[in-house]
Formats: structure tokens, sequence, C-alpha cells
């Protein structure tokens, strides 16, 4: 059964001594200093018995406002059908007394959300909840008050919904993406009990549209790979790219890529993002540029790489020094609003493109879907079909195939 009660510390030059309050429960505990003094000779179980009497008459009155704090957090708990922690009571009870206020609880969990995601989750993904808590703190400042869990309601999801579109101009899947991390930070805050299990986020929906991912065809990449005269930087930025398209890693695997994965005919490595282990066939292309480089430094078979911001700015010279320029038309939505992007092709080439190449012109030279997915390590068809953009050539050579047979007549 859980206990409150109250200690004094030792006493100070001065004769008088702090109280403390101790909450116990199940073997746990927490202590919090209520600020007050007192002489030790006027201490008895827990109460002042001596002295002044408006002294005693305060004191013990506070004293029976933070047991009555207690009692209210408790209560709130059977409310709700739940036991809390003790760590949860704490939090609470911090919170009546004035010691964190709601507002900057709520950054203090999310920044602990974080720190716990660390060991588990990559980069990309820390950088997407930081991206997240970033948004909220804007919305708060547009809101001109704080974002607590009281708050946090269908009506709290459409207004930040609101906010994103028209202060913002957030496009629909970036919008999905910051509401995606919001539910799982708060997922995270119910399994924690900071956040009641009856709060419904059900919903929140995220937003998610298919988006036209860009590609090379296998023209454009071949006159990358053969471009003549480059800096060295660019000359480097490009090989990591190309390197990129004959196997389908993703920039983050191949930046970390050294002697020791390279197995003979297969590239051998635990990705970055999902920490799956990958064994992939190395082409004669792969297998050209790591002998261009495998001589150079004894731990790397690759060149160095920069920063993802920096290889997407060279990767656009590149494109265009390669005269990879067809105009590319990109429909997207912000909210209901359709916003239409019509630029040459270079200035949508990332260094994801890579992947993406790797994929299409994999299935367009007929490798078998499951097989491409065993390769890049995707594990469900649903995410990795986003990466299928069935080409021109593909459509001409399937209707070739089936309707250009000789002798096809009826039977």
């Amino acid at each position: 059964m859980a206990t409150t009660n109250f200690y004094l510390k030792p006493e100070s030059k001065k004769g008088f001594s702090q109280v403390i309050l101790v909450y116990q429960d199940k073997g746990k505990k927490f202590k919090i200093s209520t600020k007050l003094k007192v002489r030790k000779v006027n201490w008895e179980k827990g109460k002042l018995v001596k002295g002044k009497a408006n002294e005693v008459k305060e004191v013990n009155s506070l004293l029976g406002d933070y047991k009555a704090d207690i009692e209210e957090i408790l209560r709130e708990a059977m409310f709700n059908k739940r036991e809390y922690s003790v760590d949860v009571v704490e939090r609470k009870f911090r919170m009546k007394i004035g010691e964190i206020s709601a507002g900057n609880e709520f950054y203090r969990i999310y920044q602990e959300f974080m720190e716990n995601a660390i060991a588990t989750k990559a980069k990309g993904t820390i950088l997407n909840y930081n991206a997240t808590l970033t948004r909220l703190k804007n919305y708060s400042e547009y809101l001109g008050e704080p974002i607590t869990f009281e708050k946090i309601n269908q009506s709290f999801y459409e207004g930040f919904m609101n906010y994103l579109f028209k202060e913002h101009h957030s496009l629909n899947n970036t919008a999905g993406r910051h509401i995606k991390v919001l539910k799982v930070f708060l997922n995270y805050c119910k399994k924690m009990e900071i956040l009641s299990s009856n709060v419904n986020i059900t919903g929140f929906k995220v937003i998610k549209e298919e988006t036209d991912i860009i590609y090379l065809t296998e023209n454009e990449l071949f006159k990358m790979l053969n471009l003549e005269g480059l800096s060295k930087c660019l000359e480097q930025v490009r090989d990591n790219f190309c390197f990129g398209c004959f196997t389908g890693l993703r920039f983050s695997d191949i930046a970390k890529i050294n002697k020791s994965n390279i197995k003979e005919d297969f590239l051998e490595i635990k990705t970055e993002k999902t920490r799956e282990s990958l064994k992939i066939p190395l082409n004669q292309h792969a297998k050209k540029i790591l002998r261009k480089y495998g001589s150079e430094n004894e731990e790397r078979p690759l060149p160095p790489t920069i920063s993802n911001q920096k290889t997407n700015q060279y990767l656009k010279e590149l494109c265009e020094i390669a005269e990879i320029d067809e105009m590319i038309e990109i429909e997207k939505f912000s909210g209901s609003k359709k916003i239409i992007i019509k630029k040459p092709k270079y200035n949508f080439v990332t260094s994801h493109t890579a992947r993406r190449t790797f994929v299409t012109l994999s299935l367009e030279k007929g490798i078998r879907a499951e097989v491409v997915m065993n390769i890049t390590g995707h594990k469900e068809y649903q995410t990795f079909k986003k990466y299928i953009k069935i080409t021109d050539t593909v459509k001409f050579l399937e209707m070739a195939k089936v309707w250009n047979r000789p002798n096809l007549k009826a039977v």
C-alpha cells in the first residue's frame, strides 16, 4: 500500500531542519523537499507539537496540502481504473506544486523520448523526430501558449494540421510524417503512463500520398558514369552515386562500406536504417568502381563521402553537365491545394535516386520483383511497390512478348 510521510533532514547551524516528503509504494519511493524548515525540538511523528500557535498551524496546514495533492493523484488513478507507478505519481506531484510547468514537461518528455530512441533508431529517424519537435514548438509560438498533455485531443490534431498547411505551407507527405512521429511519441507516453490510456488518438490520420520518385534511365546513368574532365570532388560523388545505382544501397550504407564488406562476388553489409543483413551480388560495373579505388585506401574500397546535403547539390550539377535535362512535371498537394512543379530533371535528382534507379532498371531487365526485394532488403511488397515505375520500355517489351508472337490466332 502506498504511503506518504514526512521526515527531517539534519539540523543546520541555525538549528533548523528541512522537512522532506517521502512517497513509497511497492518498494520504490521518491523524496521531495517541502522547502519548509522547523526546529527539531518541535517535531514529533510528522507534526509540529510545540512552538507558536500560528507557526504550528501554518506548517501543519501546508504539510496537509501536500498529502492532499498525493491523495488526489491516487484518486485520479482509481477513477481511471489504473495503477500509477511511483514515477508517474512523482511527475504529477511536481506539476501540482509548480516545480515543473505543463508546457516544459511536454518538451522534457519529448527530449527523453528521443534520447531513448537513439540506441535503436537510425540517424534519419532521430532527425525526423527532431524536425517534428521543431514544428510543435513553432505551433506553440503561433498559438501563444504551451503545448500540454491535457490539450492533446482531436481539436489539437486539427489545429496542428491547419497550421502546417496554412502557415507553414507543408506538403501532405511532410505533414503526414509529423503526425506519424507525434503518434509514436504519444503511444510512448501512454506506455510510460505519462499520458492517460483513455486519450483517443485514432483520429490522428497520417496523410500519405504516392510520390513521383525520380530515377535515371539506363542511357542517363551511363552518360553520367562516362563523364570526363570532372573535378576530384565531383568524380568521387559521381562514383559513389553510380555504385548505389548498381547495388541498390542507400547513401547511409555506402558511406560506411569498408573492405571487410567485400566477399569476392558479393557485398555483405548490415544496413544503417533497418539493421537488415544483406548479401548483394556485385555486377561488373560495381566491381569496376571498387577496383578503381581499392588500392588507394587500406580500409575503404570507395571514395570518401561528404554530407548528404552537399552530395545532393553536386549530383544536380553532375546531371546538368551530363545533360539529364528532360522537363519533369510533378504534382503535389498541401491540404487540398494542388501544386505543380515543372523543372529540368537534374533539379530532382538526389542520393536516393540511385536506389530508385537500381530497382527500376533491374525490373526493366527482367529480374523478378522478389529477387530485387531480397537484394534491397525490402520486406513488404506494399513498401517496395512505391519504387516500381513501369517504364515505356517495359510496357513495350511485355506487350510485344504477349501480342507479337508469330502465328498468334484465336483457338
